[in-house]
């Protein structure tokens, strides 16, 4: 006799009701501010003044304008999470064949990056950047180019701080991306192989099929925490130069930290808690439509 379904979910009530009370209220609470005149001199006096904060978000803020944020957080968002997954699957396919030793080692290695503190790989990557003594353009001498000012000119910081950023995050989707092959049964690659399926083929018949569920969560998970990326841009731009470089993450942190505009900082902390969700729902959509029907 099948149990109720019911007495499932009576077992894992408390870890719901933590999971709830650590992730829902911080969210009400965020939008609840965001109904609020609150300035950091004063944090404890919030006057209501209901859609305010939204409408100066949207009109009123020229240091950069709202849009502006908007696009390049996409494109920063785009730009990382396209080249984490690619060069995650890439790298999983590649320490996942059985004639390579050392494996393992070669994994953990790969953590490295994920494990740092964001803002020391910010430092870090602003020393290679940096335009008199950095090793990047040390490198471009020795083949005869010119050296740049990558954080500094308008054009090269936000595609500077996308590649620090991929270099940071391709771990974390080596993990997911590994798990998802390591899922496969190995059985179904000799019986590929006996009827003369060759390598490409194995990977765009079995492997993408069988792991596009990991793909899905890896986009899901990556594309919420790069919304939320900050210390690297902090440390190697601070949002400059002209406001280029400045995400909605880091535009949150002037308006409640350096303009002292709490409740437009979680304005626009809301904003970004829709987008990531929107983004997560068309992902869902793309990636799984034979479940529509169902």
């Amino acid at each position: 006799m099948r149990r109720r379904p019911a007495v499932g979910y009576l077992y894992i009530a408390p870890l719901l009701i933590g999971v709830a009370l650590m992730t829902l209220f911080p969210v009400v609470q965020v939008v609840w501010m965001s109904l609020h005149e609150i300035k950091l001199t004063s944090i404890n006096t919030m006057t209501f003044v209901g859609l305010e904060n939204y409408r100066e978000v949207f009109f009123e803020l020229s240091r950069p304008p709202f849009g502006r944020s908007l696009l390049i957080t996409l494109g920063f968002v785009g730009g990382s999470v396209f080249f984490h997954v690619f060069i995650a699957l890439i790298l999983a396919i590649l320490l996942d064949t059985p004639w390579l030793r050392g494996r393992n080692m070669f994994r953990n290695l790969y953590l490295i990056p994920w494990i740092v503190a964001g803002i020391l790989v910010g430092y870090t990557w602003s020393f290679l950047f940096e335009p008199r003594a950095g090793v990047l353009n040390y490198l471009l001498s020795l083949v005869g180019l010119p050296s740049r000012s990558w954080t500094a000119d308008p054009k090269l910081a936000l595609p500077s701080i996308i590649i620090a950023n991929i270099w940071r995050g391709v771990p974390y989707s080596l993990i997911l991306q590994t798990a998802g092959l390591q899922s496969i049964n190995p059985e179904l690659y000799e019986v590929a192989t006996v009827d003369g399926v060759n390598w490409f083929q194995k990977i765009r018949h079995i492997t993408i099929p069988l792991i596009k569920d990991f793909i899905l969560l890896n986009l899901i998970l990556d594309t919420g925490q790069t919304f939320q990326v900050f210390d690297i841009i902090f440390a190697m731009t601070g949002g400059g130069p002209l406001h280029r470089t400045e995400t909605l993450s880091l535009a949150m942190y002037h308006q409640a930290f350096r303009f002292s505009n709490v409740g437009v900082g979680s304005t626009i902390a809301v904003f970004l808690l829709l987008i990531s969700m929107i983004i997560a729902v068309a992902y869902m959509t793309l990636f799984r439509p034979h479940r529509r029907g169902r």
